[in-house]
């Protein structure tokens, strides 16, 4: 079975996404502004600091119910079931608005750039014509979308498979799946790339990829300590990424 299609995890393995309070801060205060604006007064209430404290403690609850049944739910259904659920008003909250305060949650809580090396190393995998797709578990529909504008590589990704459309996480192999499916190509004609052991390195593995290979990204979350079951090839930089796509070809 010959090599077809490269699939990356997003965060952590495209970008680095540290999480700065002080930019969090900042979120939380455009946040409560547009929840003001739809009726739902949070600002009477909290301060920003507590109501972005509040915000990851109730976003630390779905991230275990996720992890406990493997579903994305939409962004409108977070909101209203998880981070505001005890707000009288929270049925004023529109899909459209849920996307816009969960953007400003993965981009604001987070402080992302792209790894340094990413466009050289894309610009080299891109003369092997396989075909380059993402699977990520997010829960925002256009966080990844907008980040690889801002860091000009959208050209490159064919294929944009995320958690917040499909309705699974990874490691279902049903995302997995769902990604090779929409090349049409069988899982072992796939290769995955990322930086969690149990969500990318187990998920692939188990969804019968051709290999996973893992790319270090260190912090103290879940996605980087949770134990899988190991890499193919474990590489510190996407600098050593082509060699290995190479030997498979």
């Amino acid at each position: 079975m010959s090599l077809k299609a490269v699939f990356f995890d997003f965060g952590g393995t495209i970008d680095h996404y540290p999480e700065i309070r002080e930019d969090g801060l900042i979120a939380a205060g455009k946040i409560m502004s547009l929840l003001n604006d739809i009726g739902i007064n949070v600002a009477d209430k909290y301060s920003a600091s507590d109501f972005f404290d509040q915000l990851l403690r109730r976003l630390a609850v779905y991230k275990t119910w996720k992890k406990e049944t493997l579903i994305e739910l939409p962004t409108q259904r977070v909101w209203k079931e998880y981070i505001l659920f005890d707000e009288p008003d929270k049925d004023n909250l529109d899909a459209e608005t849920a996307e816009e305060l969960t953007f400003l949650v993965e981009t604001g809580r987070y402080t992302r750039y792209v790894r340094p090396e990413m466009k050289v190393v894309m610009e080299e995998l891109v003369k092997t014509k396989l075909k380059f797709g993402i699977i990520s578990n997010v829960v925002s529909l256009t966080q990844v979308p907008r980040n690889l504008v801002d860091y000009g590589l959208e050209s490159y990704f064919s294929k944009i498979i995320l958690s917040s459309g499909f309705g699974k996480v990874k490691p279902d192999p049903g995302i997995f799946h769902h990604a090779s499916d929409a090349y049409g190509y069988k899982p072992e004609e796939c290769i995955y790339v990322g930086n969690s052991p149990s969500k990318d390195i187990y998920g692939a593995k188990n969804a019968g990829f051709m290999a996973a290979i893992q790319i270090e990204y260190v912090d103290d979350s879940d996605d980087t300590t949770d134990t899988g079951v190991d890499p193919d090839f474990y590489i510190r930089s996407m600098k050593e990424l082509p060699p290995i796509i190479h030997s498979y070809m």
